[in-house]
């Protein structure tokens, strides 16, 4: 008896939430899969806009947790829940997560910050925090560098807006500083004229700002 009268309410329960229940995971489906459909449309639009690598993963990625949070929201609607109570549950629990991770918070205020400052973009190559690589990749809270000897390294974006960045790639036009030793016996002038000679024959040597050769 009582397991049949279990198995009554059981079907009452499932007749009554369970196309409520199929109903939220078609909407977490297709929110999924919308996301990462316009993940790409907005990375296409903003590559045919000729945007910055970096602001293109930024922006896409944040497009796509934002229709992820929607569909989410739009699933609890489904199962009967004010929509109402969800925002303010969200706010509610999105406060206290902001405070538990306020590390990855700053990472994501890092991130806009570099958006708009721009303080190097994708294929620059960079120095800070006492690691030199290629910037491979900007996202919404880490920055991949690509190092000489093919190390990949990870940066909290939060670390890089709050430390010093020397961008090698910024100007097109650098100074190379080249120096040799000469004998107190050897002939100076001579040796500052073929040094200037030779600094001005080398085609990979700019013409503007002239090569400079000094003895100290």
């Amino acid at each position: 008896m009582e397991i049949r009268q279990f198995g009554t309410q059981f079907l009452s329960g499932f007749s009554e939430f369970g196309p409520r229940f199929l109903e939220a995971a078609v909407v977490i489906f297709i929110g999924w899969i919308v996301s990462k459909i316009l993940r790409r449309v907005c990375e296409k639009a903003l590559e045919k806009a000729n945007r910055d690598l970096g602001i293109i993963s930024f922006l896409s990625s944040a497009v796509s947790a934002l229709v992820k949070i929607i569909a989410i929201i739009m699933a609890l609607s489904s199962l009967g829940l004010n929509t109402n109570v969800i925002v303010g549950a969200f706010s509610a629990v999105g406060f206290g997560v902001s405070l538990a991770l306020k590390d990855n918070m700053a990472n994501v205020a890092g991130g806009i910050q570099m958006l708009f400052t721009k303080p190097f973009h994708v294929g620059d190559y960079i120095a800070a925090e006492s690691v030199e690589g290629t910037v491979e990749r900007i996202e919404l809270m880490f920055t991949t560098l690509r190092t000489f000897d093919n190390k990949e390294v990870i940066f909290p974006n939060s670390k890089l807006t709050d430390s010093i960045i020397t961008n090698y790639t910024a100007q097109d036009k650098r100074r190379l500083d080249l120096e040799f030793g000469i004998d107190y016996s050897d002939d100076l002038l001579g040796a500052k004229k073929l040094l200037q000679k030779l600094a001005e024959e080398n085609p990979k040597v700019l013409s503007e700002p002239a090569p400079l050769v000094v003895v100290s």
